[in-house]
Order: structure tokens, then sequence, then C-alpha cells
């Protein structure tokens, strides 16, 4: 059909498995979509979950783009940069350690945690309450 327009196969992504379609989905391009810096409810909590972390909302994961963090919460690049080493360190924090070692830096980053947490309130100020949850 030479009056048709060429298109490369899609590959998608839908909730019951991946699927290859030759016509992407009418959705704008990642460059074309504006970012969403809401943040839903008034609480944040200071949480790692699996490698996923570190600050949650109400609604949920927030992203953990130093970018992000900066506009949809107004945060310095010094508590944006220890928030991420913290999820790094606790990550990377194994269960093959001997016990009183892994106890030991597990006790540490739990108190970095808690810090990070007081250091998030004064940054955020009365728009959320923060807390850190271990």
């Amino acid at each position: 059909m030479p009056d048709q327009e060429q298109r490369t196969p899609y590959f998608g992504d839908y909730p019951r498995g991946s699927y290859w379609s030759a016509v992407p989905p009418d959705v704008p391009q990642d460059s074309d979509r504006e970012e969403d810096y809401a943040v839903e409810g008034s609480t944040l909590r200071i949480m790692w979950d699996e490698g996923a972390g570190p600050l949650w909302a109400s609604d949920g994961l927030l992203p953990d783009d130093p970018e992000w963090l900066r506009r949809a919460l107004g945060l310095s690049d010094s508590l944006v940069a220890a928030l991420l080493t913290w999820l790094s360190e606790m990550t990377a924090l194994h269960p093959g350690l001997p016990v009183a070692e892994w106890q030991e830096r597990a006790r540490q980053l739990d108190e970095e945690g808690r810090d990070l947490a007081v250091r998030l309130q004064a940054e955020v100020g009365t728009r959320f309450s923060v807390r850190y949850h271990a």
C-alpha cells in the first residue's frame, strides 16, 4: 500500500503480558508530556522496601529522580544526595554478613534513616508530616 505510512512494530506492555503491535498506542511521547510534580496527601515516609524508596506518600512510592525530588518537594541537593545514598546502602546490606556485623550496620542505617526524617521534616516544613518507617 504505497499511500500508507510505513510503521515499525511496537513492543507494548499489556496487563497480561508483552505483545507486538503494528501501531503504537495513542499516548504522548515522554518529551511531550508535562511532568507531574504533585504529591498526594499530607504524610511522607522514609522507607526502604526491597530496593524501592526512599520516599513514599499516601498514594505510594515517589520517584527517586533527583530533579523530581527538588521540583516536587523543594529538597536541597545535599538532602537528595543523602536520601539516595541511604537507599543505595540499604540495598547493599547483605544478609550474608556475619550476624554481629549485619546487626551493627543495620542499626547504623536505621539511625541514618531517623536523622534523614528530621532533615526532611525541616525542609518540607508544615506541608507534610514526615515519618521514618523501619
